[in-house]
């Protein structure tokens, strides 16, 4: 007979132990045992004794606090308004003086909108050579409208209408995208939020926005004529050469061998009428908005006037010839539509006999 030592007694018998056993663990059964602090909250915080709240409204209110720290999604209204408040950044001024270089139109992605009366291949940031000033590298156009739609807003494009400008209202030197890679430069006007455009060596099957030219043609007059058709693949340059950014001036003095000092450029206030047209109906305008005009040193702003009959007389179309093609337009659809309507008119007579 085996015996075993216990606290206090010497079983002999094996019933004695299996006795003493029993009560040895009902009575450490009994003693509560220590519990986690999170469970313990956890319990606290959902039970019925404690808390006078029920538990589905205790998870109601958590989940609140989670969409309150998270955010709420935006309706499909709410989203519409924010696409629309991007073209609703101009005023009366803006909307008489460009009528009369282009047409205004709504765009539900957009707003209102300009399309300017040009030639099919015009495209914005061509015409007009770039100068280097204590804001940055400023663009000087040889377009009447380019003091307001080259430094204010936004430029997007449309196989159907074609380039129009989005009104804004933060002024820039240029309200472009940049690129520098290797030997080129490339620039692209500057797309509304939540709208972006392809690289420039990416494939766009015939229609590129980014503007690539040598940087030693980058400072030239008639920038536009320097324009590379087909730029380098992305995979010949290195990634420390490829930046998103203005090509530095120490970079194009080097490549066109010539000393860049900066040009002083001015602000004033934008000469617009005070007998300004209404706007549209059902277009909302902000109370207020100032706008200020680019004004060039003498010796710049006579390289601009070189060419700005040019531009006039061969790219931009006057608005009396642009309303004359645009008749002109609609009238083989009328003819069609006219017809229609006869055959139609025809075919219902002879059922009719």
């Amino acid at each position: 007979m085996s015996y075993y030592k216990v606290p206090g007694d010497i079983l002999e018998d094996t019933a004695a132990f299996s006795g003493w056993a029993r009560k040895t663990f009902a009575a450490a059964s009994r003693v509560k045992k220590k519990q986690h602090p999170l469970k313990k909250r956890r319990e606290r915080m959902f039970s019925a004794r404690r808390n006078p709240l029920p538990k589905g409204i205790m998870i109601m209110l958590f989940g609140f606090l989670v969409l309150t720290a998270v955010g709420w999604p935006q309706s499909a209204s709410a989203t519409r308004h924010s696409r629309w408040s991007i073209g609703l950044q101009i005023d009366i001024g803006d909307y008489d003086y460009l009528a009369e270089y282009g047409e205004w139109m709504r765009l539900p992605s957009f707003g209102m909108v300009w399309h300017p009366y040009a030639v099919e291949e015009w495209a914005p940031f061509h015409h007009g050579h770039w100068i280097y000033s204590h804001y940055g590298w400023a663009w000087a156009s040889y377009e009447p409208f380019g003091w307001l739609v080259y430094h204010y807003g936004y430029w997007y494009h449309d196989w159907r209408i074609g380039w129009f400008w989005v009104p804004g209202r933060i002024w820039s030197p240029a309200q472009v995208e940049w690129y520098t890679f290797g030997d080129y430069c490339a620039w692209a006007p500057l797309p509304p939020p939540n709208h972006s455009w392809r690289d420039p060596w990416d494939r766009h099957d015939g229609f590129n926005v980014w503007f690539v030219v040598n940087i030693n043609h980058f400072c030239d007059e008639e920038v536009w004529r320097h324009r590379v058709a087909e730029p380098p693949r992305r995979e010949a340059f290195r990634r420390s050469i490829l930046t998103r950014r203005a090509p530095a001036v120490h970079d194009v003095e080097r490549f066109t061998k010539r000393e860049i000092a900066p040009v002083k450029i001015t602000q004033e206030r934008a000469p617009f009428r005070q007998e300004a047209k209404p706007t549209p109906p059902r277009y909302y305008r902000p109370k207020e908005i100032e706008r200020t005009k680019m004004v060039l040193p003498a010796r710049e702003a006579d390289r601009v006037k070189q060419y700005q009959p040019r531009v006039e007389r061969e790219v931009l179309i006057p608005k009396e010839k642009a309303a004359e093609k645009e008749q002109q337009q609609q009238r083989p659809v009328e003819r069609k539509s006219e017809e229609r309507q006869q055959k139609a008119q025809q075919k219902k007579a002879v059922r009719r006999r």
